[in-house]
């Protein structure tokens, strides 16, 4: 299948997307302009990766790949955000009281550690089977109807 021939290169752009996204956040709220940097969406970049992995028709063990290389790069800006504010005391976009649930930097550091090795690479796996069914329908669909 050609999608898969070009998924590596696709991937590597996804990736290097979130971290750029990410770095931007990061900036933005050092610099103190926390306001502007809720807008750069390190969740929207992913999420366009689910869709466009999803609808590549890949294999569930590929996928499951693509999951985690979609989240590591996130889990890297997110917890280096959160480990800056551990150490500085300095709050960063990431550890806000809205996305903290006001409990500690080092409890927020391991809880997304934790959450970055296992359910939050399954519910992009889950996303993306989700987007592979649906465009295999589709395309299922629109195939029948050409030759009908």
């Amino acid at each position: 299948m050609n999608g898969k021939r070009n998924s590596k290169g696709a991937i590597a752009g996804f990736m290097a997307s979130i971290v750029l996204v990410g770095l931007a956040r990061v900036g933005l709220t050092v610099a103190g302009s926390g306001e502007i940097s809720k807008y750069a969406s390190m969740t929207v970049v992913i999420l366009l990766g689910c869709i466009y992995f999803g609808a590549l028709g890949l294999s569930w063990k590929e996928l499951v790949k693509v999951s985690y290389l979609l989240i590591l790069p996130y889990m890297a800006v997110e917890l280096g955000g959160i480990g800056y504010t551990w150490a500085t005391g300095k709050t960063t976009i990431f550890h806000v009281p809205q996305y903290s649930f006001g409990m500690p930097a080092d409890l927020h550091f391991l809880g997304h550690l934790v959450g970055g090795l296992t359910w939050q690479p399954l519910s992009l796996f889950i996303v993306m089977l989700i987007v592979r069914a649906v465009s295999s329908r589709w395309i299922s669909w629109r195939g029948g109807a050409k030759s009908g």
